[in-house]
C-alpha cells in the first residue's frame, strides 16, 4: 500500500511536469519570460489557507489592474475597456484550462466560476 502512494506521487509529479512544460512552451509563443514573482508567490500550495490566500490575492491583483486601467481612461471609454478586459480574462482562463486533460473537467469549473462572478455583478442591478 505504501508503494502505491509513492507511485501515485511519482505519476502526479510527472504529469505536473509535463503539463507545466506545455504551459511554458505556450507562454513562449507569446514572448512571455519566466521571472521571479513580483508579488511573492508561495513556495507551496499544499496548505489550504496559503492556497486560498494566494488565489484570492491573484484575483484581487487582476481586479485591481482592471479597475485602475479603466479609471485612467476618459469618460466614454471606461466601460469599453472593461468589456475588452472581460474577454481577455476569459481568453486567459481558456488558455489555462486548456492545458489540463479533458477528464479533469477544468472547463466546467471555469464556467461555474464565471457564472459566480456574473451573478456577483448582476446583484448590483
Amino acid at each position: 500500500m505504501c508503494g502505491d502512494d509513492e507511485e501515485h506521487d511519482h505519476e502526479h509529479g510527472h504529469l505536473d511536469d509535463a503539463l507545466f512544460h506545455r504551459f511554458l512552451h505556450l507562454t513562449g509563443d507569446y514572448n512571455i519570460e519566466v521571472t521571479a514573482s513580483a508579488n511573492g508567490a508561495p513556495a507551496s500550495l499544499a496548505d489550504e489557507k496559503i492556497r486560498t490566500s494566494y488565489l484570492e490575492g491573484l484575483f484581487r491583483a487582476g481586479l485591481t489592474r482592471a479597475v485602475n486601467d479603466a479609471a485612467s481612461l476618459p469618460e466614454g471609454d471606461r466601460m469599453d475597456a472593461i468589456s475588452g478586459q472581460s474577454i481577455v480574462f476569459a481568453r486567459l482562463a481558456g488558455i489555462l484550462a486548456g492545458l489540463f486533460p479533458a477528464d479533469s473537467d477544468q472547463f466546467h469549473t471555469i464556467v461555474s466560476a464565471m457564472m459566480q462572478g456574473y451573478n456577483e455583478s448582476s446583484r448590483l442591478n
